[in-house]
């Protein structure tokens, strides 16, 4: 009996049992977040992904868009039509941010975001085609835009302290260094639908709030001379490349 109790235990031990009977541990996606100081609306929606619109409507926040420090938003959208969304927007105003510690974040948005001559009177239609994106810097692509390798969007390799200018006409709605992995940016809102980014700069000449016009110079980038820029299109990132001439 002896001999079979340490048989079986030996067996035991030595063949642990397999990986596919093991329990798995939860896969668990965040669903609320917390403000911190400095963040938008925008700069939050831009972290996780999100139409702005639709989070702003789950929440049910309304222009101004006010946001507090240490509010708790849902980042749950998936019943957001998008209809309801362009509601949101439509009852913005100018644009215009407040941030302090212990006061308010207050993101607001206007109709006149663009330029008759780029995308039309109304923020709410889709890219035109008449719409002629410039490039922020004049230099060579080197990462291209790749989702499936979490490359959201391109690297411009530019000339060291290159000045980064708009690529299109629209207002800063967010200006900072609160987002992870992004160093210095500047998210510029273009219309409803379509925003563009502009990250690791070394220094940023425009505020929140403020309107730009297409190639206007809104930041400068470091000695590398990298940048890299986005845009995103109802809250999802696109290919920079398809939109550039």
């Amino acid at each position: 009996m002896i001999l079979v109790i340490t048989g079986c235990s030996s067996y035991t031990n030595n063949h642990p049992a397999p990986v596919s009977s093991r329990a798995q541990p939860p896969s668990k996606r965040i669903m609320v977040h917390q403000v911190e100081r400095g963040e938008t609306l925008y700069s939050i929606a831009w972290r996780y992904d999100l139409d702005f619109r639709k989070l702003a409507r789950a929440n049910g926040i309304r222009a101004p868009f006010t946001i507090s420090r240490g509010q708790l938003l849902s980042l749950d959208t998936s019943k957001i039509s998008k209809s309801s969304a362009k509601a949101v927007d439509r009852a913005a105003t100018k644009p215009k941010t407040t941030v302090a510690a212990n006061r308010q974040t207050t993101v607001q948005q206007t109709k006149k975001t663009v330029q008759p001559t780029s995308v039309g009177k109304s923020p709410s239609v889709n890219f035109s085609s008449n719409w002629q994106w410039q490039w922020p810097v004049k230099g060579k692509v080197v990462e291209s835009y790749n989702p499936k390798d979490l490359r959201k969007g391109i690297k411009i390799k530019a000339v060291s302290r290159s000045a980064v200018r708009s690529a299109g006409p629209g207002v800063v709605v967010y200006s900072g260094e609160g987002l992870r992995g992004y160093g210095k940016l500047v998210i510029i809102k273009h219309s409803d639908i379509l925003l563009s980014a502009y990250a690791h700069n070394q220094q940023i000449m425009v505020k929140e709030g403020q309107t730009v016009k297409q190639m206007e110079i809104i930041s400068r980038l470091g000695a590398n001379g990298t940048l890299y820029f986005e845009i995103r299109k109802d809250g999802y990132p696109v290919n920079p490349a398809a939109y550039l001439k």
